[in-house]
């Protein structure tokens, strides 16, 4: 099993949505980018496919395609449990739409904000910023608040000057005092062990449309803001995500939320 993190997800899903057994999947998606799952209520969710992580001939091997459509739900979440990573990304998006019924029906639990991440997040120029993941449009606005930022990078075409590999986690995250995690570390197995080397951060972040999952269990694991999408067009997502589109394509059709537990902690 990929982690705690995960399990405890597909439980509070399992335990949350009404009438979850009777929710199908309509279309599922695996895109070069993204892979989509649509339920039969019409939420979308995403995660990032990882094609370059998987054997090249993954789509010969994916049994299960063909049959996915149809199937409930909460059956394709199980497969976030797996560590076939094609599975996995299937599972997650499947959860992260799930996610969704949950959100929508709870509004009152959460801070909700309309727009990018860094701009909900306080960064103060003595802080020590690392960014697991090359998330590219992020940095020069971390670097307009400081110049401390380290960039962390498992595929080897992403990095150049001061991204290092993502192995340098153990010894940068626990320096950090602003953690900001790629939400795809919830499909590769990896998220518990990040936010276990991210406890002397004083925010830490989940961003990115993999990330657009029940905020609870986040919250509890350590995790004080999460950056995501909302989708506003769910027919052009699936469009975008079938024809290979990855994140920067998805902006005509979703906008950037920013979520809060409405007991954020205060900055010391």
């Amino acid at each position: 099993m990929p982690g705690r993190i995960i399990w405890e997800l597909l439980q509070s899903v399992k335990a949350e949505v009404e009438n979850v057994d009777a929710i199908r999947a309509e279309k599922v998606v695996m895109g070069l980018g993204y892979t989509a799952v649509q339920l039969s209520t019409g939420h979308v969710g995403l995660c990032y496919t990882f094609s370059n992580e998987m054997a090249p001939d993954c789509c010969q091997i994916w049994r299960k395609a063909g049959t996915l459509a149809g199937s409930p739900a909460i059956e394709i979440a199980e497969l976030s449990l797996s560590w076939d990573l094609s599975e996995a990304v299937v599972g997650v998006a499947a959860l992260n739409a799930l996610s969704q019924l949950i959100i929508e029906k709870n509004l009152d639990r959460y801070m909700i904000f309309e727009g990018n991440l860094i701009d909900q997040l306080e960064i103060r120029r003595n802080d020590i910023v690392v960014l697991v993941g090359n998330i590219n449009p992020f940095i020069p606005k971390i670097m307009e608040k400081t110049r401390n930022i380290f960039v962390l990078e498992r595929n080897p075409r992403l990095r150049g000057t001061n991204v290092f590999p993502d192995t340098a986690a153990e010894e940068i995250l626990p320096q950090a005092t602003v953690a900001i995690i790629t939400g795809t570390a919830l499909a590769n197995g990896t998220i518990d062990r990040l936010l276990d080397l991210s406890k002397n951060a004083r925010e830490v972040a989940l961003v990115g449309p993999t990330a657009n999952m029940l905020p609870d269990p986040l919250f509890k694991h350590g995790v004080s803001i999460i950056g995501g999408i909302k989708i506003t067009d769910a027919e052009k997502v699936l469009q975008i995500v079938s024809e290979g589109g990855g994140t920067p394509s998805f902006k005509e059709a979703c906008k950037q939320i920013t979520i809060k537990p409405k007991q954020h902690r205060h900055f010391q």
